[in-house]
């Protein structure tokens, strides 16, 4: 029995979603350097072009759970939602550094809550990993042992 995927997931698992992704990614990279530099120099549009370089590379930043594939054998529901909840946590991370650099209030607070999660994201990966190592060490183990009772 085939496992259905919906739509989502056929749209974000195709080469030309991620390619999309990579070329909107290297634009809201441009358009914030761009922005950041024309900001610092006193030219007013680079404010526009910091708040639009910001607020790409958030939408970016959200598909990060559709983007990157689980390189694991189990657990693939837990990393898409391990990456999707990294993917908002980036993006308030990337709002709240442009709301401090735009001296707009409650920037501190929103840096705070995405680093936050950020570092829960961080350590959930750490187990995930360490347990992922020792399934897997187990695996090989009796592989290796399946093998030498076949010979």
């Amino acid at each position: 029995m085939e496992s259905q995927q919906s739509p989502i997931d056929k749209i974000s698992n195709s080469p030309q979603f991620k390619s999309f992704m990579n070329k909107l990614a290297t634009l809201g990279i441009l358009l914030t350097v761009a922005g950041s530099v024309m900001k610092l120099s006193g030219v007013q549009t680079g404010v526009t072009l910091l708040i639009a370089g910001a607020g790409i590379l958030s939408i970016v930043s959200i598909f990060l759970g559709r983007i990157f594939p689980c390189p694991f054998h189990v657990g693939e529901a837990l990393w898409k939602f391990s990456m999707t909840l990294t993917g908002y946590a980036s993006a308030v991370v990337i709002m709240g550094l442009l709301f401090v650099v735009m001296h707009w209030p409650g920037g501190s607070r929103m840096l705070m809550i995405g680093v936050g999660t950020l570092v829960i994201c961080a350590i959930s990966w750490l187990f995930f990993l360490r347990y992922y190592r020792k399934n897997r060490d187990i695996k090989v183990f009796e592989e290796q042992d399946e093998r030498s009772d076949n010979n």
